[in-house]
C-alpha cells in the first residue's frame, strides 16, 4: 500500500514581500501561499537551506516571520515558514484565509485562477 503525503491547500496570489537574509534585503513577489510556506519570485536566487525572514502585508495584517529556503530554482523559490509562536501561525492562517476568498469579496492583489 502506498503512503500519501497530503499537502495543505495552496493559493495562487500576487503579493509583494520583503525578504531579509543576514545583512541583505530584497523585494520579491509571493506567487503562491499556504499556512506552511510560499512560492516566491525573488530578485536574486536564494540559497537552498538558507534562513531569513519574510515580511508581508495585506488588508492591515502585517506578518514578519522566519523562513527556510526549501527549493531554489531558475524562475521561482520555495520557502517554508518557521513559526516562533502559535500567535504567528494564527496570523498567517488569517492572512491565507483572506487571500483565498473569492476575488469579488476582497480588495487588493488578485488571486490567480
Amino acid at each position: 500500500m502506498r503512503k500519501f503525503n497530503y499537502r495543505v491547500p495552496r493559493f495562487p496570489v500576487d503579493l509583494p514581500v520583503l525578504l531579509a537574509f543576514g545583512e541583505s534585503t530584497q523585494v520579491g513577489r509571493c506567487l503562491e501561499i499556504s499556512v506552511e510556506g510560499m512560492k516566491l519570485e525573488a530578485g536574486q536566487p536564494l540559497s537552498p537551506d538558507s534562513r531569513g525572514t519574510v515580511h508581508l502585508t495585506y488588508l492591515g495584517i502585517a506578518v514578519e516571520l522566519s523562513i527556510r529556503v526549501a527549493h531554489s530554482g531558475s524562475s521561482f523559490d520555495g520557502v517554508t515558514f518557521v513559526y516562533d509562536s502559535e500567535e504567528q501561525r494564527d496570523k498567517v492562517s488569517q492572512l491565507v484565509s483572506l487571500l483565498s476568498r473569492p476575488s469579488s469579496s476582497r480588495s487588493g492583489p488578485v488571486v490567480i485562477s
